[in-house]
């Protein structure tokens, strides 16, 4: 590189002033630019030893699990400054199974083994949220698979998360199809300024349908309306939701409505609707959660109500919680949950913990394909799941 001499008589006042002042804006530019923009990466390990009971069939089925306290991700965030109070940011979510490679590559083991006849689809990168958008004085807008208000609503009114004793996907569904999803894919979200600890949020997902030709059979109706291929050429159910959400103080509660329209997609011919309330208030050591859901498909088929009633209470470095409620369903018949936990925290980012959950599903209403305890007939929808493992947060 050639090194600027001052000596120099071909070199002037004048230029060495200029080309000093180009230095200076380049530096202060590279400076700015890195100032601006920032991407990060977190996440969730958790891992330990789970242990579930069918009581029915007197079956027990023991293993090392994950997801026992939490959803196992890793998640990369990124945010710009582009000036005015503008900001672009994104995220890209992706759950993984910390203790099966076979789980994140969608194999089969071999030999097949109790409580692993079937796997899951691979662990494939981005297959959590995934969205990017604007945020500035008027609120945030974000595209993409972006989560449902509801999830937020549901993390509000109890303290176990979407894992073990949380109800999630037994008692409790997160969309209105019963498959507690807990977002839609080709999605806008819209969250509106925070003012005295209240904002509102409306979601949106388009309802596609395929055309099909009338003269097809039923077989190949099926096969249209199930392939993918380009935009517009798959089914997807409609999906809108308002959201309110509120925390000042000791007090947080959320409220979600959401709808979901899927009359002549696939083989649908219903719409449904989910309203989650969820709260929780602080009393010091203790907190008090509290968590109601309305679910009901428009033929009436499903008419679900379900609550939970829940609390904490934090001793030094221990928190212990417990939950109990249950799910009257439109034939009268009730589904019951009992859970308690326990949390030990060796640091800001790392705790051991317990978990354990006993669910009765007298009515019938728990997603089999869904729930980890996969229910193999009426008798086993009488189970207990445990947990003892570590969680680490980085």
């Amino acid at each position: 590189m050639h090194q600027l001499n001052p000596l120099d008589p071909c070199l002037t006042l004048e230029k060495l002033a200029m080309k000093k002042t180009l230095i200076a804006l380049a530096a202060v530019a590279a400076t700015g630019a890195f100032a601006q923009s920032s991407v990060q990466i977190d996440g969730v390990m958790d891992a330990g030893f789970q242990s579930i009971n069918y009581k029915g069939s007197n079956n027990t089925v023991n293993g090392i699990g994950n997801n026992g306290s939490s959803t196992s991700q890793i998640n990369f965030r990124g945010t710009e400054d582009l000036g005015g109070g503008l900001k672009a940011n994104f995220r890209v979510e992706t759950d993984w199974n910390t203790v099966s490679n076979k789980g994140n590559t969608g194999s089969a083991s071999s030999p097949v083994t109790l409580g692993n006849e079937t796997v899951g689809a691979a662990s494939t990168f981005g297959n959590g949220e995934i969205r990017v958008g604007l945020a500035g004085g008027f609120g945030s807008i974000d595209a993409g698979a972006v989560n449902y208000n509801t999830l937020g609503t549901y993390l509000t009114g109890q303290p176990f998360g979407t894992a073990i004793g949380s109800g999630f996907r037994t008692m409790y569904i997160n969309d209105a199809q019963s498959t507690s999803q807990v977002r839609s894919d080709n999605s806008v979200k819209y969250v509106s300024p925070t003012f005295s600890g209240l904002n509102a949020s409306l979601y949106y997902a388009g309802k596609q349908t395929k055309a099909v030709d009338t003269a097809d059979s039923a077989t190949a109706k099926a096969v249209k309306q199930t392939s993918f291929g380009g935009l517009g050429a798959y089914d997807m159910q409609g999906t809108t939701e308002l959201g309110l959400n509120y925390a000042n103080g000791p007090l947080a509660a959320s409220f979600s409505t959401l709808k979901q329209d899927y009359k002549e997609v696939g083989t649908g011919t219903t719409s449904s609707t989910v309203n989650t309330l969820g709260a929780n208030y602080a009393f010091g050591a203790a907190k008090l959660f509290g968590l109601y859901q309305t679910n009901k498909k428009s033929d009436n088929s499903v008419n679900n109500k379900t609550f939970t009633i829940s609390g904490t209470y934090t001793i030094g470095a221990v928190v212990l919680m417990a939950q109990a409620g249950e799910l009257k369903a439109v034939s009268g018949v009730k589904s019951k949950l009992v859970a308690l936990g326990a949390d030990y925290n060796l640091s800001k980012r790392t705790a051991v913990y317990f978990r354990a959950e006993s669910i009765d599903d007298k009515a019938g209403q728990m997603n089999a394909a869904l729930n980890p305890a996969t229910i193999a007939n009426s008798a086993d929808a009488k189970f207990g799941r445990t947990a003892v493992g570590i969680r680490h947060a980085f």
